[in-house]
């Protein structure tokens, strides 16, 4: 039965999509209590959305997009769970995945409070350069009404530089003594999870988190600046932040029942998230550290050439590369390249050989980085290592972590992992 409901649900979506649009444009003009904050970025978006949202959640009821959805269906999505008479907060991931984008999401949206945390060469297809992709992002600003707040990353000049309109308030966060919200100290590297000191307003206070990597502390500062503006006490702030877990496949910490620590990455596989995650690989303390890669996504190198680059960037890095998918071979190459060990550097047709050959040799101390570019194949290698998959759609075109997927059939198994398994601060 809810296989067939699931079926009628999808086949009606493209007769569906215009009635949400028109409910949704008027429910917003009832929701004059909440205030609407949106947030766009080419990192970080929904970090920042889930830590904001869970902070705000502690003082007021409040509703934020959902699953990663950041395009239209998912904004009117978030819009339809308000309620007029109750909901105080409303949260929006913006994305900007072709041109006019975040104009369409302005003109449904109508936000009070717009976060731009940074600019990052995305979406070849659509922007060619970083100003274009600045250019979208800073839209979120024009549409700020007379008494808007925009906040702003300092820390990225292209950011800093985004006008905003006259008459509205400004807020920036960063490095910079010069930032509204500042940083000092941060401090990321496993063992250690991201902890940093944060100054705002006069006040200093320690923020702790369950995030690895100092790249996080952008998306946790944007949120520290909007809920103090809101008028949340810092400390509150500070302690709810403590309790907030990552996003699933997003530098998520999962301990296996062997002992292993698994880092995993599978979202995004832009260079920059890459040379992040490997950084921290790098950092880590580890017994051995294993990195499993996937293709590179937004990149104009071919696969053979990019495959190659990474396997050599390794080399030196890890003690085992596992490279998946049908050019594996030339990752393979050049880690031998780079100066690999013979049979510490392995190409697998699929994520089910890689599975076998990590699973009887992972134990305590190991660390496995696990990177990808929304690719189905290594979240159900990462929960191949715990169990049998049930899941069996050969080649999936869901962009969608398996984690929020209603056909990955293990949800007991997905509970667990982000309940039980996935690493906490202590």
């Amino acid at each position: 039965m809810r296989k067939k409901l699931l079926i009628l649900w999808k086949a009606s979506q493209p007769y569906l999509k215009g009635p949400r649009l028109w409910v949704a444009v008027i429910m917003r003009k009832f929701l004059r209590k909440t205030t609407f904050i949106a947030i766009t970025g080419s990192n970080g978006k929904t970090t920042t959305t889930r830590f904001l949202a869970t902070v705000l959640s502690s003082r007021a009821p409040t509703q934020w997009t959902r699953l990663n959805r950041n395009s239209m269906g998912g904004l009117t999505e978030t819009i339809a769970f308000c309620k007029p008479w109750k909901t105080r907060f409303a949260v929006f991931e913006v994305a900007a995945g072709q041109p006019d984008a975040i104009n369409k999401a302005v003109k449904l949206v109508k936000p009070e409070i717009a976060v731009v945390l940074s600019v990052f060469l995305e979406h070849r297809s659509y922007f060619k350069t970083l100003e274009a992709v600045a250019r979208e992002k800073a839209c979120l600003l024009a549409g700020l009404p007379s008494n808007g707040l925009a906040v702003l990353n300092a820390d990225d000049p292209l950011v800093r530089g985004m006008p905003v309109p006259p008459g509205r308030t400004t807020l920036t966060f960063g490095a910079s003594a010069e930032c509204d919200t500042r940083y000092e100290n941060a401090v990321s590297a496993w063992p250690q999870l991201l902890k940093f000191t944060v100054v705002i307003n006069g006040q200093r206070r320690e923020i702790r988190t369950s995030l690895l990597g100092t790249h996080w502390v952008g998306a946790i500062l944007a949120c520290i600046t909007v809920a103090h503006h809101l008028g949340i006490p810092l400390d509150k702030i500070a302690s709810v932040i403590e309790s907030v877990t990552p996003y699933p496949g997003r530098m998520q910490l999962v301990r296996l029942p062997s002992g292993a620590i698994v880092i995993r990455d599978e979202i995004k596989g832009s260079m920059h998230t890459i040379d992040v995650a490997l950084d921290e690989l790098c950092k880590a303390t580890a017994k051995r550290k294993f990195l499993v890669f996937c293709d590179v996504g937004e990149s104009a190198r071919s696969p053979r050439d990019r495959l190659t680059k990474v396997g050599r960037r390794v080399a030196e890095l890890v003690d085992y590369v596992i490279f998946i998918g049908d050019k594996c071979h030339h990752g393979v190459a050049g880690a031998l390249s780079g100066g690999l060990a013979e049979g510490r550097g392995l190409g697998f047709p699929s994520y089910v050989e890689a599975a076998e050959f990590l699973r009887p040799i992972l134990g305590e101390g190991d660390v496995v980085l696990l990177k990808a570019d929304r690719n189905n194949q290594l979240p159900r290698l990462f929960y191949s290592l715990l169990e049998e998959v049930r899941c069996t759609i050969p080649l999936c075109s869901k962009t969608m972590v398996c984690d929020d997927c209603v056909e990955f059939r293990n949800p007991e198994l997905v509970k667990k992992v982000n309940e039980q398994l996935t690493v906490r601060m202590k």
